[in-house]
C-alpha cells in the first residue's frame, strides 16, 4: 500500500511539472477505482429529493483511500448535465442529496458518479432515473405500449430485518429490528424507507466497471489525493517567462491562504480539503503581476451518449398517482422551515493559526484612529516601517526587540485570509473595522520564499479583499456540506403540522452496533419499502428489503 501511494504521489509530481509529456505515462501500472451508489428511488417527481450514498473501491474491492473527491451528475436525454455535485470521500465513503428542481422537464435521466482519476478509464457508475414534471409536455397519456406501467408486485422479504408490526396507523412509531444485521460485519450501511411506486421501469442496468480498459488523453486527469484539486494557468501579455511564479489562493478567513509555484508552461495546482466556498481569490505574488493573466481550467464531466430520448408514456392511473405525489411534495416543501436538515460544520485544521501567536483584540484596548498609531501603542511584537516612500509591516524574530533590524527578509501580511502583497495599500484602512491583530514571530517558508513572521488581521465583517490588479475572483464548484437529515417525530408540539412524507426515513451512515431503528409513519397511506444496502469488509454487496403497510 505504501509503495502504491508513493507511485501515485510520484505521478502527480511528474504531472505538475511536465504536463506536456504526461500522455506517455503507462496508466496500467497504477491503482484503479470503482464506484457504487445506493440511492433512494429511480422514479422521482419534481419537488422531491434524490438521496444517495457513494462507495469508492480500489481494484482489490477494498474501500479506496486514494481519491478524496467524487463527482455525481444527472444527465438529460440530450446528454446535458442538469445537476452536478462534488462530494468529499472519507475512506472511500460519501453521501448527499439532490433537490429535483421544478424547472427540470419530464425525462429519463442518467445518474453517473466518478472520481477524476477514474476519467482516465472507461470506468464510472451509471444508472437511469425517471423524473416526472407533472406540468411537462413530454408526458403522453396512453393505455398501451407504455414505458411506465402499473405492475403486480410480488413482495420478497428478508430474514435479516423485521418490523414490530406489518400494518401501522398514520403517524405511528415503527421499530425496525437490526440484531441479525450485526452478525454480517457491515461497517456502516444505509437505510431508505419510502412508499412503493408500483411502476415497472424499463431502465438500463448499472454499467459494469472495466478495470483493464484505458482511454488515453492528450493530458491525464490527476487524482485528488488530498482534497479539491484546483488547476489553472498564467499567461504572459508580453512573452515574459511564466515559470516559477508564486501564486496565492485565498478562500475565506477560516483558511490559511495557499501558495503554489507555476511549472515550465505556467500551470499551477492547489489541493484544498474541506472547502464549501463557491468562490476563490487568486493572485500572482510578483512585482510585475500586471504582465500576466490567470485562467482556471474547468472540470470536464463524463462525455457519453444517452439514448433515452423517447417521450415517457403513462396511463391515466399513473398520471393521477404522480399528481398526488406532486401535491404531497409541494405541501412538504411549504413546511420546509420546520423540517430542515442540519448542516454539519466543517472542521478546519490550520494549525499555524492555533499556536505560537500573540493575539490583540482591539476592543480590549483604547481604540486609535489609524493603524500606524495602533501598532505603536498596542502591537508590541510588530511594527510599521517606511522604505523608499512605502510602508510595510515587519515582525522581528523572537530573540530580537521590536525596534531591532530584521534585514531584508519581508514579513507576511494576511488580512481576512488574503495575502496582502503590497502592505502600503492596506495601511490606510479604517482601523475601526478591524477586530483583531495576531502576530507570529518565527520564520516561515511559503512556496519558494521565506518570510520573517506573519501578521494576521481580521476585520469584523471578514470581507476584505486586497485592492490590486493582480488578484482575480473565480467561481468554483463547492464540496457539498455534510448533513444530519431531518427526523420526524410526532408529539403534541407538531400535531398541527401536515405530514405528507413519502420518504419516511433516510440514513446513509447507520451504526452497525445498533439493535433497532425508530421512525414514524406519515399521513400518507399505502405500501412502504425498507431497503438496507452495504458492503462486507471483502467488498461483497449486501441488500435487504422489508415491507409494511399504513392504513
Amino acid at each position: 500500500m505504501k509503495i502504491i501511494t508513493f507511485l501515485l504521489l510520484a505521478i502527480v509530481s511528474i504531472s505538475y511539472s511536465q504536463s506536456e509529456s504526461i500522455s506517455t505515462i503507462d496508466l496500467s501500472k497504477f491503482p484503479k477505482e470503482q464506484i457504487s451508489v445506493h440511492y433512494n428511488n429511480e422514479f422521482l417527481v419534481t419537488g422531491e429529493k434524490l438521496y444517495y450514498k457513494i462507495y469508492c473501491f480500489n481494484q482489490n474491492h477494498k474501500l479506496s483511500n486514494y481519491s478524496k473527491i467524487a463527482y455525481i451528475e444527472l444527465l438529460s436525454s440530450e446528454n446535458t448535465s442538469v445537476l452536478k455535485q462534488k462530494i468529499a470521500l472519507e475512506k472511500g465513503i460519501g453521501y448527499g442529496d439532490f433537490f429535483i428542481n421544478p424547472s427540470l422537464k419530464t425525462d429519463t435521466y442518467t445518474l453517473i458518479c466518478y472520481t477524476q482519476w477514474m476519467k482516465n478509464y472507461t470506468n464510472y457508475f451509471e444508472n437511469s432515473i425517471v423524473i416526472i414534471n407533472p406540468f411537462s409536455d413530454r408526458i403522453v397519456a396512453q393505455s398501451d405500449q407504455e414505458i411506465i406501467s402499473k405492475k403486480n408486485t410480488i413482495l420478497t422479504t428478508s430474514e435479516q430485518i423485521s418490523t414490530d408490526k406489518t400494518i401501522y396507523q398514520k403517524r405511528e412509531k415503527v421499530l425496525l429490528n437490526l440484531e441479525k444485521i450485526k452478525t454480517l460485519q457491515i461497517d456502516k450501511f444505509s437505510i431508505s424507507v419510502r412508499k412503493k411506486d408500483n411502476f415497472h421501469l424499463n431502465l438500463k442496468n448499472q454499467k459494469n466497471a472495466d478495470f483493464d480498459k484505458i482511454t488515453y488523453q492528450n493530458t491525464m486527469f490527476l487524482p485528488e489525493l488530498r482534497g479539491n484539486l484546483i488547476k489553472g494557468k498564467i499567461e504572459s501579455n508580453n512573452n515574459k517567462n511564466v515559470a516559477n511564479k508564486l501564486i496565492s489562493l485565498s478562500i475565506d478567513h477560516s483558511h490559511l491562504p495557499l501558495i503554489a509555484t507555476t511549472n515550465t508552461i505556467g500551470e499551477f495546482y492547489f489541493n484544498i480539503p474541506n472547502v464549501n466556498s463557491q468562490k476563490v481569490y487568486i493572485q500572482i505574488l510578483d512585482t510585475n503581476a500586471s504582465d500576466f493573466s490567470i485562467k482556471l481550467k474547468e472540470d470536464q464531466g463524463i462525455k457519453k451518449e444517452n439514448d433515452n430520448s423517447s417521450p415517457i408514456k403513462l396511463t391515466q392511473n399513473n398520471i393521477n398517482t404522480i399528481k398526488e405525489r406532486s401535491i404531497y411534495a409541494q405541501i412538504e416543501n411549504a413546511y420546509y422551515t420546520v423540517k430542515e436538515d442540519i448542516i454539519l460544520p466543517l472542521v478546519y485544521n490550520d494549525s499555524l493559526l492555533n499556536h505560537k501567536k500573540t493575539t490583540y483584540r482591539l476592543d480590549d484596548y483604547k481604540r486609535f484612529k489609524t493603524l500606524q498609531e495602533t501598532f505603536v501603542e498596542i502591537i508590541s511584537s510588530a511594527k510599521i516601517r517606511r522604505i523608499d516612500q512605502k510602508q510595510e509591516i515587519i515582525v522581528p524574530s523572537g530573540d530580537t526587540k521590536a525596534t531591532g533590524a530584521v534585514g531584508n527578509i519581508p514579513s507576511l501580511l494576511i488580512v481576512d485570509g488574503h495575502i496582502v502583497y503590497d502592505h502600503d495599500s492596506f495601511l490606510n484602512y479604517d482601523c475601526s473595522k478591524i477586530s483583531s491583530i495576531s502576530v507570529i514571530n518565527q520564520k516561515y517558508c511559503y512556496g519558494n520564499s521565506i518570510y520573517q513572521g506573519i501578521t494576521f488581521i481580521n476585520t469584523f465583517k471578514k470581507d476584505y479583499v486586497p485592492v490590486s490588479n493582480s488578484i482575480q475572483e473565480f467561481k468554483i464548484m463547492n464540496i457539498q456540506p455534510k448533513k444530519k437529515y431531518f427526523f420526524q417525530e410526532h408529539n403534541k408540539i407538531n400535531m398541527q403540522v401536515p405530514d405528507y412524507r413519502t420518504q419516511l426515513y433516510w440514513d446513509p451512515n447507520v451504526d452497525s452496533t445498533k439493535n433497532e431503528i425508530v421512525f414514524y409513519t406519515s399521513d400518507v397511506t399505502g405500501e412502504f419499502q425498507i431497503e438496507i444496502k452495504g458492503f462486507t469488509p471483502k467488498g461483497d454487496p449486501l441488500s435487504f428489503k422489508e415491507y409494511f403497510s399504513v392504513k
